[in-house]
């Protein structure tokens, strides 16, 4: 075997090399572009509610599996029944995502503060973070 075809084949190779690892990091900046925007869809509806929602409560009245997992946490259906001062009350369900060790405090029975859009009473959002 002659260097030119050593060169050759080393070429070829480092050209390899370069062709995957670029496609290795366009794959993973794809999905790390989908994550953010899928987070940002799920939260970006809740901080306008929590920012100038309307002040209640809600009882938890059932808690549910949708299936759907977000960073290894789940995603819950809970039903609830709201009461905003002034209104009557009302049952809604929504779907929230709740990191596995806080899970014992979303029971059915359990009374939580939340935020309601006050021109939507279905958009309620659960002010248990501050």
């Amino acid at each position: 075997m002659s260097p030119e075809d050593i060169t050759g084949m080393v070429g070829g190779l480092t050209a390899s090399i370069i062709a995957i690892t670029c496609i290795g990091i366009l794959i993973t900046t794809g999905i790390t572009v989908l994550a953010i925007v899928l987070i940002k869809r799920a939260v970006g509806p809740n901080k306008k509610v929590l920012k100038e929602g309307v002040d209640g409560e809600a009882t938890i009245l059932e808690v549910g599996q949708t299936g759907m997992m977000v960073n290894n946490q789940p995603q819950a259906a809970l039903k609830l029944e709201v009461r905003v001062p002034g209104w009557e009350p009302y049952q809604t369900v929504i779907k929230m995502v709740i990191p596995i060790v806080n899970i014992p405090q979303f029971q059915p029975g359990a009374v939580m503060p939340v935020k309601v859009d006050p021109n939507n009473k279905a958009k309620v959002v659960l002010n248990v973070y501050g």
